[in-house]
């Protein structure tokens, strides 16, 4: 699956709807199994409905294994520790370290400048290091002055395409490039994909852009 598809459908839309569908199917199949032990008709007293015990048993079953399990000594549950649901990134991670005064140090650049093993930062930290620099090109049909082909960093994509014109101010003495961002904003404008021009699938339609 590709990331843009990925991205347009399977993560807003799929993955909803797989929820909800087990979610669907598990108040069914109690539904179905309390039924399935009371005949319709019948006019039994509330205390002798054998469905009524069933699911009084059940919730305690559940509620015993779930406080049985909150019990146990750390490292004894294995895969029931792992804080990540969905995705790669943490969600109880700590945030990423201020950026260092020591990476503004010298005299500022340009975007020519930046080359291989710089590293670029957003506001909240570092963001990407730079493995490749591409020549302009337009995509979504917009002309780019240029890219860097970048490898994320800190629970970033893995592979980025960030245009020039996102960097504001270059540190050569330190290899340092800062970006008009505010964090990991790069799926929102795209940069996660690549440009037109280094598309690794066959070119999208006219209605696509």
């Amino acid at each position: 699956m590709s990331e843009r598809l990925r991205q347009r459908l399977f993560d807003p839309f799929v993955m909803a709807l797989a929820v909800v569908g087990v979610t669907i199917g598990l108040i069914v199949a109690m539904g179905e199994s309390l039924l399935s032990l009371f005949q319709p008709g019948d006019t039994k007293d509330r205390l002798d409905r054998p469905e009524l015990w069933y699911a009084l048993v059940l919730s305690l079953v559940v509620i015993g294994a779930a406080g049985f399990l909150a019990t146990r000594p750390k490292g004894a549950t294995g895969p029931l520790e792992r804080e990540v649901v969905i995705g790669k990134r943490p969600f109880f991670e700590e945030p990423l370290p201020p950026v260092s005064v020591r990476v503004r140090t010298g005299d500022t650049g340009t975007v020519e400048d930046i080359g291989p093993g710089y590293t670029l930062y957003a506001q909240s930290g570092a963001l990407a290091e730079v493995l490749g620099v591409l020549p302009g090109a337009t995509d979504f049909g917009k002309r780019f002055a240029g890219f860097y082909y970048c490898k994320g960093m800190f629970g970033a994509s893995e592979e980025l395409w960030i245009p020039f014109e996102a960097v504001m101010s270059v540190y050569p003495e330190t290899q340092s490039a800062f970006l008009s961002i505010k964090g990991d904003e790069t799926e929102h404008f795209g940069w996660n994909v690549p440009p037109e021009s280094v598309r690794r699938g066959p070119p999208r339609r006219q209605d696509e852009l």
